[in-house]
This record gives C-alpha cells, sequence and structure tokens, in this order.
C-alpha cells in the first residue's frame, strides 16, 4: 500500500529529543540504524507525527547530533510497523493531501524505555576529519591548513545552527517541561564540545600559519 503524500505544513513540533547511541536489539544492529530506530521512538514518544515532523525535527534540532534522509526515516518507519511497535493513521484534510500519523504502540513504548535504561556505551566514534588530521603530517602544510579552515568554518556553522534553534524552541511553552530540560542540556553538551573543538582549530591554525610565514 502507498503512503499518502503529507501536508507541507503540519502542526509545529513541541519536544525534540537527541540520542546518540543504539540500543541493544540483536536485529537492529548497533550502528546508525540501530539508533535511528531509537531517535524515531523517541520523537513519538513525545507525541504522534508524521514522516514530515521526523524530517523536520532532524533538519531543525537534531541535525547537529544527527542525520537522516527521507529514505532513512520511511524504511525504518516502516520496519517498526512491522514489528508492532508503532501503528499509523491516515488523516484527511480538505484541500491538502491526506496525512499518514504514525505513534507509539504499547510495544514500542516498552521498548523505548527498556532502551533507556540500558547504560550508555562507550562513545567511541568514527570522526574522518580526525582521521584524516592524524596523517596529514604526510602532506603538506598548505593541505592541512585547508583542512582546518574548512572545519572550523563548519563548527562555526553549526553554533549558528544551535543559536537559532534555542531561539525557535528554547523559550516556548511546553507540555513537557522536564523533556525539554534534558533536549536544553543535551545542547549545552553540544555547544561546549564545540566551543573546545574551536579553540583547539584555531590554535593549531595559528600554528601552521606561523609555520608557513
Amino acid at each position: 500500500m502507498s503512503t499518502p503524500r503529507e501536508s507541507d505544513n503540519p502542526h509545529e513540533p513541541q519536544e525534540h529529543i537527541a540520542v546518540q547511541s543504539a540500543g541493544r536489539r540483536p536485529r537492529a544492529g548497533r550502528g546508525e540504524r540501530g539508533a535511528l530506530r531509537y531517535i524515531i521512538l523517541g520523537l513519538l514518544g513525545a507525541r504522534p507525527m508524521t514522516g514530515y515532523d521526523i524530517k523536520r525535527s532532524f533538519d531543525r534540532s537534531l541535525a547537529t547530533y544527527w542525520n537522516a534522509g527521507n529514505s532513512q526515516i520511511y524504511t525504518t518507519l516502516k520496519a517498526l510497523a512491522a514489528e508492532g511497535l508503532v501503528s499509523s493513521e491516515v488523516v484527511p484534510q480538505e484541500g491538502r493531501p491526506d496525512r499518514r500519523v504514525y505513534q507509539l504502540t504499547e510495544a514500542g513504548r516498552g521498548e523505548l524505555d527498556a532502551w533507556l535504561s540500558e547504560p550508555v556505551p562507550a562513545r567511541f566514534t568514527k570522526d574522518e576529519f580526525l582521521t584524516k588530521l592524524f596523517f596529514c603530517g604526510l602532506t603538506s602544510d598548505e593541505e592541512a591548513l585547508a583542512h582546518l579552515e574548512r572545519h572550523l568554518a563548519t563548527l562555526h556553522a553549526q553554533l549558528d545552527d544551535m543559536a537559532w534553534a534555542l531561539q525557535a524552541y528554547g523559550a516556548r511553552p511546553t507540555r513537557r517541561p522536564r523533556l525539554l530540560e534534558y533536549q536544553m542540556l543535551v545542547r549545552d553538551y553540544k555547544q561546549a564540545s564545540i566551543q573546545t573543538d574551536i579553540e583547539m582549530t584555531e590554535r593549531a591554525i595559528a600554528r601552521i600559519r606561523a609555520r608557513l610565514a
């Protein structure tokens, strides 16, 4: 059965959740796909959402921590529905395409609760930038400097995105103040990490520029 197109103007999401680690279910794996299922379960734990709502949550609130495309989101939703962890219904709209709204089932809530109660795995993550920088002694200082300058620009762009998200969502009334509290805590963690990264990168750039001069 095909999924109806969804409205380009759904209700604004009020709560978002950011996570970084996968859960324990063997069939989901411990990689990105395993983590994505729990991100989606967490988002639906806040309120029922369309696929469009979920993608917008990634673009507006989760992009600094995690990224997912439409195909990944809908593939994961399909898998969650097949496992009985989410259900959906088509909501007719007059003059606009119907909306398919997803929500947690009782089994999905249990899955989310079980994941939230698990210890967080050790944070060993893949970082292509640091991996490439590790080997930059095999290339020129000019090439290494270009990598560092691009990285610095990316970090500043992330801070700008986070500042926008805080202004757009941080002061909004919410039905779930505890959820928002922890989401803001995640934001503070990430901001501190980015600022430290900026300081390190600026020092490295200054050192290489001095050497080149």
